[in-house]
């Protein structure tokens, strides 16, 4: 008996971490910093496994599975391009945050995560025209995450100068 609700949770366990994996574009070969399904579509940020301040990537990826809209910034292979790439922690009451910023023209796209007191959990990603709120896109399961100073330290990322303020 001990032996079968042990088999159960360790498949549940196994088909629970499947699913998850399904949904990200991030390789077996990079390593995931966000992602999650919002519906129909998806959105992960991407890593090299060696991204340092000197080198390696980091790719924003979105749209359909198997079937990506947008891939930003386009190259995998040059760290200047980490220039349109900004990064924040966020902190509250009773809680706490992180984003990254990917500024494509007069586009930004903010990819966040973050949880508080009396509000619970918000992860998602949004995305600016001009400075403008556009469109706010709320993950529809648990994100895979690894936001947070110690990536972006690890990732030579800079501050952002604009403050992002949680959408509702």
């Amino acid at each position: 008996m001990k032996y079968n609700a042990l088999a159960l949770t360790c498949l549940l366990y196994s088909v629970s971490l499947s699913v998850v994996a399904t949904e990200s574009y991030c390789s077996e070969q990079e390593q995931t910093v966000f992602s999650c399904s919002l519906g129909k579509k998806i959105v992960s940020v991407c890593a090299s496994k060696d991204i340092s301040p000197t080198s390696g990537y980091l790719q924003y990826r979105f749209g359909k599975q198997n079937a990506p809209e947008l891939i930003f910034p386009a190259l995998t292979n040059a760290p200047s391009q980490r220039s349109g790439i900004q990064a924040r922690s966020l902190m509250f009451s009773g809680g706490g945050g992180a984003y990254l910023r990917f500024i494509n023209g007069n586009y930004n796209y903010i990819v966040y995560t973050a949880i508080g007191k009396g509000w619970g959990t918000k992860d998602g990603v949004s995305v600016e025209k001009d400075g403008k709120l556009i469109a706010n896109l709320k993950c529809s399961d648990v994100p895979v995450s690894i936001l947070g100073e110690d990536f972006f330290s690890r990732a030579g990322l800079s501050a952002d100068q604009d403050e992002f303020m949680l959408p509702e």
